[in-house]
């Protein structure tokens, strides 16, 4: 993941402009005014309130808030417990979908139960003025960073379901050339594997081992079809132990041999 600053002209997935850190006074406050980017609060200490789309929003340490580019805020430290926050604003082609995965997606404040935000932007502030400037040591921190404001949507038990189902084909799409294990998107997904089986029975119709099964017969008929792979490297690549086991269950589920079914895709017979 490229990190870029100020001066970078051209689009990357990820640029961090600046960080900062301030103890502010009394009363201290900052607009109304808008940012050409986007803007991350994490409270350490202290209260105040912040002011965003015409609602008023009480924060404390731990918390955080989001101000997105060219909108307009306010934000003011408490007059009797002043805040103490660190900031990075940053923006990218990345940015939306990173926030899409937190609680930030639906509003833009983080009320947190703990200080899970403060420890991970203060990495952030030091490896931003680190001489160093690691690319790949700021963009890792600065996904722990959003990481600590993931959280599961709400809803019911098919909501729930559906996240699940959603989340498994993703885990297979990913992985299935990979010696994957039914256990394994059990584990991923944070269910056990009984349940996973009556997930993907009450969506797909079909058990997760069949899915996967027919997951990885349906990209190695595409190798075959567009490829001159031999037939040992495309059961290997698309998670066949063995080229035996790989023709016997192509022909279980095509009805023919990968190299009659290439032959058959070559000669337009099929």
């Amino acid at each position: 993941m490229a990190v870029e600053h100020p001066n970078t002209e051209h689009t990357t997935a990820l640029r961090i402009y600046y960080c900062g850190r301030e103890q502010c006074a009394p009363g201290h406050f900052w607009g109304p005014a808008i940012r050409p980017h986007y803007l991350l609060h994490v409270i350490l200490h202290g209260k105040g309130t912040f002011l965003y789309h015409g609602k008023e929003y009480a924060l404390s340490s731990g918390d955080a808030f989001l101000i997105e580019p060219m909108q307009t805020h306010y934000y003011q430290a408490d007059k009797e417990d002043p805040w103490e926050y660190a900031w990075v604003g940053f923006d990218g082609n990345c940015v939306e979908k990173i926030l899409n995965t937190t609680v930030l997606r639906s509003s833009p404040v983080f009320y947190s139960p703990s200080d899970l935000c403060c420890q991970p932007m203060l990495q952030l502030n030091t490896l931003f003025f680190s001489p160093e400037k690691n690319p790949l040591a700021l963009a890792s921190a600065f996904l722990q960073l959003f990481s600590c404001m993931t959280r599961p949507e709400s809803g019911g038990r098919s909501d729930h379901n559906e996240q699940y189902y959603q989340r498994a084909l993703e885990y297979i799409t990913n992985n299935y050339s990979y010696n994957l294990r039914i256990q394994d998107i059990a584990d991923y997904i944070g269910v056990d594997r009984t349940y996973l089986y009556k997930i993907f029975m009450r969506e797909a119709q079909i058990s997760p081992k069949q899915y996967l099964l027919q997951y990885r017969i349906r990209a190695a008929a595409k190798l075959l079809q567009t490829q001159d792979y031999t037939v040992t490297e495309i059961a290997y690549s698309c998670g066949f132990r063995d080229s035996a086991a790989f023709c016997y269950h192509f022909r279980q589920q095509i009805g023919m041999t990968p190299r009659q079914y290439r032959e058959k895709i070559r000669s337009g017979t099929y």
